[in-house]
């Protein structure tokens, strides 16, 4: 699986305040994509924070362990923290919604722990807990994702996300607008391959 240039770009080299959306409907290419985004920014001394399943976390690991980096290595000096989306997630819902009053300080110590174990200062994040919500309750994915966004005005980080797509598209209901309009960047399905 690769991912195609312009995307590709916006993996390699996102900026601060960036909030990339990946659609996806194959496992290998969330891995992928995350996998570059990571080993990209583990290289030039950037702290990542990856909040997905166990699943995509195991693989993500053995993907960045096959480009060979020492997992073990950069988790223990803190440039690579690891953390299971619904455990995250639970910290924070209140109600079935998000609670701002909660996220904040969750999010904001995890990015702040990261930002001390960087070399360069700067913080990846990739989450999917926005994928685990948006099918059984939109309007928590949206609220989650408008809680990204002011912790991005608040921590100049780069944003990264995916939604698992398979079943929408190709006849099938589309990706739905209000999430697609929380995101600076989109990266489609059809950019890999």
């Amino acid at each position: 699986m690769k991912i195609q240039p312009p995307w590709r770009d916006l993996l390699v080299e996102p900026l601060a305040r960036d909030h990339v959306v990946q659609l996806y409907q194959d496992e290998r290419v969330v891995v992928e994509a995350v996998a570059l985004f990571t080993a990209i920014a583990l290289g030039k001394g950037e702290a990542v924070v990856l909040v997905a399943t166990p699943a995509h976390l195991e693989a993500i690991e053995d993907r960045l362990e096959e480009k060979n980096l020492c997992v073990e290595d950069v988790k223990g000096w803190g440039q690579l923290t690891v953390k299971d989306a619904s455990e995250v997630l639970s910290g924070f819902m209140v109600n079935e919604m998000p609670d701002k009053v909660l996220f904040k300080p969750i999010i904001g110590s995890m990015i702040q722990s990261a930002a001390s174990a960087a070399r360069s200062g700067r913080v990846r994040v990739y989450g999917e807990m926005v994928n685990l919500l948006w099918r059984q309750n939109l309007a928590a994915a949206r609220r989650l994702e408008v809680l990204w966004n002011q912790v991005i005005q608040t921590h100049p980080i780069s944003l990264f996300c995916a939604y698992n797509v398979h079943g929408y598209g190709e006849g099938a209901r589309p990706f739905p607008a209000e999430l697609r309009a929380e995101h600076s960047h989109l990266i489609p399905v059809e950019a890999c391959a």
